[in-house]
């Protein structure tokens, strides 16, 4: 005996309006918007580092652990994928860490908003174009399978969402990635350090060299001069004696009419 299903157009399991008037959606949405889960892990961090337990992140939240408040927040902030949560125990993720870091943040918002399964399907469905108007926007949420009641509550949050992670930067009729904007900009370049590369002019180099001559004999003779005041007469004619000898040695014979006599005649 054969049996004949009502399979009239509209009414099958596979349907999207019948199952989302169901109780339950069948994609993953949040009822809180980005900037509230990303305070959750604000308060994470900012309290407690990486973890914390679930009534550490109520207490700074300013709710109880078994309030509604407390249960939509900690969903909307697994749904965007910034904490993972475990024997009452909630901890942030790679992209929960990098949401509260100032150099990452924007880019991580990014990676937040389209870890939300419903928004990541109407992101590929309708990135860089137009659109729909909120009820036509609210049909295609329906048909990704929100429950009717919640298809409001989804809308309003996809668009908040959208927002701050600057999904409308070119309006809020479509939905347009932002660009990258944590990475570094390139730092200007440095001017050399004059002191370092700049070769001093020969005129204004100090001179390392020692003051006289610069032969063997004659710098042993000029080591022989005493401080002031301390040379007698006779050693002066003796050192004069000894500097025509070196000076004829190094320059050849002085010259006959050089008269030592008369430089001896009274002290330096």
């Amino acid at each position: 005996m054969s049996v004949t299903l009502n399979t009239t157009p509209g009414t099958t399991d596979t349907d999207p309006a019948k199952r989302a008037a169901g109780r339950h959606s069948t994609i993953g949405f949040p009822y809180v918007a980005l900037d509230e889960a990303i305070n959750v892990a604000s308060v994470i961090f900012n309290n407690h580092g990486t973890s914390c337990e679930d009534a550490q992140l109520a207490a700074g939240l300013r709710t109880t652990v078994s309030s509604s408040k407390f249960r939509s927040l900690i969903s909307a902030a697994k749904t965007f994928g910034l904490i993972d949560r475990r024997s009452k125990v909630v901890s942030l993720t790679d992209l929960g860490a990098a949401v509260v870091d100032p150099t990452r943040q924007e880019q991580a918002k990014v990676g937040a908003f389209l870890a939300v399964p419903l928004y990541r399907k109407l992101y590929d469905k309708f990135a860089g174009s137009l659109l729909p108007q909120d009820a036509g926007l609210e049909a295609e949420i329906l048909a990704l399978g929100v429950t009717t009641k919640s298809v409001p509550r989804a809308r309003q949050t996809l668009q908040r969402s959208a927002s701050v992670a600057g999904f409308f930067h070119a309006g809020r009729d479509r939905l347009v990635r932002p660009a990258a904007t944590d990475s570094p900009s390139p730092l200007p370049p440095t001017e050399p350090d004059e002191t370092e590369t700049r070769v001093p002019e020969p005129a204004t180099t100090p001179s390392t060299d020692p003051v006289g001559p610069k032969d063997s004999l004659l710098v042993g003779l000029w080591s022989k001069l005493p401080d002031a005041g301390s040379f007698s007469p006779t050693e002066q004619r003796q050192w004069l004696e000894l500097a025509q000898l070196a000076l004829a040695m190094v320059y050849g014979s002085a010259a006959e009419d050089t008269q030592f006599e008369s430089a001896v005649d009274e002290p330096f």
